[in-house]
């Protein structure tokens, strides 16, 4: 048996040309400020009040997400059901509060740690928010201007000082205790 080692003739293609069309890049939608000739804007009033919520609630989601953990994980070591738990939870009035108080004491022992050795909290980090002037992180006044603002948003339950805030369109616990939010965006 004899085998054809012969080559097949292979036809020559022209190389193609890659164009790009101008089409391309018009389909993508590039907000106001993300353009690569200005450089980014820097979020203020109105908008970094609006961020400084979302980064709020990203946080309490992550306070929030370890809570449960913790629960489970007692549970386990308890040998019942997370559900048994979280019942006992809900229907006591004294571990409500006690749950409560420990959720918030958590909040702002995560809020301070997290802001005193990475400058922003998760949810900060996130939204590209960072807490004061790189020059003030260096000065040990900063861990007691952290505390200070932490713990005056959480005294005025959360809601008070932030809306305020949101209304007048600037950061009013900054003003207070000479430590703000700043926008990297």
């Amino acid at each position: 048996m004899i085998i054809d080692q012969t080559p097949e003739p292979q036809t020559k293609r022209a190389p193609q040309k890659t164009i790009i069309s101008k089409a391309l890049f018009q389909r993508f939608d590039f907000a106001e400020g993300a353009s690569f000739h200005r450089g980014p804007q820097r979020r203020s009033g109105l908008q970094l009040a609006l961020w400084t919520w979302l980064s709020a609630g990203i946080d309490t989601l992550v306070l929030i997400s370890m809570s449960c953990f913790f629960m489970v994980m007692f549970s386990f070591l308890m040998q019942t059901s997370a559900k048994n738990v979280l019942n006992i939870f809900i229907k006591q009035p004294e571990i409500k509060t006690l749950f409560t108080t420990i959720f918030l004491v958590s909040f702002w022992m995560y809020l301070i740690t997290m802001r005193v050795l990475m400058s922003a909290s998760v949810g900060e980090w996130t939204c590209q928010l960072r807490l004061g002037q790189p020059t003030q992180r260096l000065h040990v006044s900063y861990i007691l201007r952290v505390m200070a603002r932490t713990s005056l948003i959480l005294m005025t339950g959360v809601v008070v000082l932030p809306l305020l805030s949101l209304l007048l369109k600037r950061d009013l616990v900054g003003g207070i205790t000479g430590i703000k939010i700043y926008s990297l965006k």
